[in-house]
């Protein structure tokens, strides 16, 4: 799958370090390499949402858009948050802006 990073989720993923940085790198390399998002363990499409899927990673939550196009797949990972950030109100919101078809 082809795979972009928003400007949040870049500098989310620099102030970590040690195993969640690792297993970030990890989960992200498993979504390059998926052929289909069913492949992705620990992945569920969160309810409500058109596109936008929630990769557990650890204790964080990486939320992703997901969208199918005719040559290939295309992923953008939006948010890195800690589990704790990751159902509030505003992350909702936040995510509903997102979701776009």
């Amino acid at each position: 799958m082809r795979v972009d990073f928003s400007k949040e989720f870049e500098k989310a993923v620099r102030k970590l370090s040690g195993k969640t940085l690792d297993s970030v790198r990890e989960a992200i390399q498993e979504v390059i390499n998926a052929e289909s998002i069913e492949e992705l363990t620990d992945c569920k499409k969160l309810v409500d949402f058109d596109s936008i899927y929630r990769l557990r990673i650890g204790g964080y939550r990486a939320f992703f858009s997901f969208h199918v196009r005719v040559v290939n797949n295309h992923v953008m990972f939006l948010y890195l948050v800690p589990r704790g950030q990751a159902y509030d109100k505003q992350m909702r919101k936040n995510l509903r802006e997102k979701d776009v078809l």
